[in-house]
């Protein structure tokens, strides 16, 4: 079994700038295997901390905490080390077009394979079993030898999923994996994606944009406003106010219906648990 990775961000902070937003100060501690669920409005600073999280982006202030590590401490091979341990999903998949599918899922195991054993792999795939294997898991077993610029857009995002899988690392930081899928599809693939991080005891910090997702399937939600942690505790201790507030601020808690303010995605409806 893989061995989760805990995480803490210690006063981190990140300013301003490119195309991710701010981060407060934020102080926060993930233990080993935890799964969690970041939500807030566009700009918010879930991508910031999703990157911060995983070593991608250094804190201008404060420090994150890798397994106990300042990443940004430590040598040269000894980060490579610890990246190797870690795993990154952006919204968009950067998968090249011409690339044949079994080749993009495999790219999971590149940190665990010498240069040799990854040249070999662009022309005789060592472990097309275990890229079909992740594939099926997402309604894409059919689809392992096909060229990646003949997907759709959730397929595409599909894809990159089961390279998550097949990466066996200790941590996993996913953003917005289900921003291209129908609701039936993105309940599956999020199910798909939460069971296979668990079975290799692994952490999952996941960012959505799907309310009503986040708080029906993780055991624990963090809301995110102009870079500040707003709340950070179990679905059931949230009120429907407080998601209408971290949208739509102060005027969502002043309205006439408390709770009535429509989720940003409101193609599926908050769970009951919550109303």
């Amino acid at each position: 079994m893989t061995s989760g990775i805990s995480l803490a961000l210690e006063g981190a902070r990140v300013a301003r700038g490119g195309t991710r937003g701010a981060m407060r100060a934020a102080d926060l501690r993930i233990e080993a295997g935890e799964q969690l669920a970041l939500i807030g409005p566009s700009g918010a600073g879930k991508t910031t901390m999703l990157a911060v999280l995983g070593a991608a982006l250094e804190p201008d202030a404060g420090r994150v905490l890798i397994d106990g590590h300042d990443p940004w401490r430590l040598s040269g091979p000894a980060l490579r080390r610890l990246r190797a341990r870690l795993f990154t999903a952006p919204q968009t998949p950067p998968l090249p077009p011409r690339q044949r599918v079994v080749t993009a899922v495999l790219a999971g195991r590149l940190p665990h394979w010498s240069l040799v054993h990854a040249l070999a792999s662009l022309w005789h795939p060592s472990e097309a079993a275990a890229a079909h294997d992740a594939l099926a898991q997402f309604s894409l077993g059919d689809k392992l030898w096909s060229r990646v610029d003949r997907l759709s857009g959730g397929e595409r995002q599909r894809v990159s999923l089961a390279r998550a899988l097949v990466a066996q690392a200790g941590a996993y930081f996913i953003d917005e994996p289900l921003a291209a899928l129908d609701p039936a599809l993105a309940d599956r693939t999020l199910e798909v994606l939460m069971a296979g991080t668990r079975r290799h005891g692994a952490t999952l910090v996941c960012s959505l944009h799907h309310v009503s997702m986040a708080l029906a399937h993780f055991p624990r939600v963090i809301g995110l406003r102009d870079g500040e942690i707003v709340f950070d505790r179990a679905p059931s201790d949230i009120a429907p106010e407080e998601i209408d507030r971290l949208y739509y601020g102060e005027e969502a808690a002043r309205s006439e219906a408390p709770g009535a303010v429509m989720e940003p995605d409101a193609r599926i409806p908050r769970p009951s648990r919550c109303a």
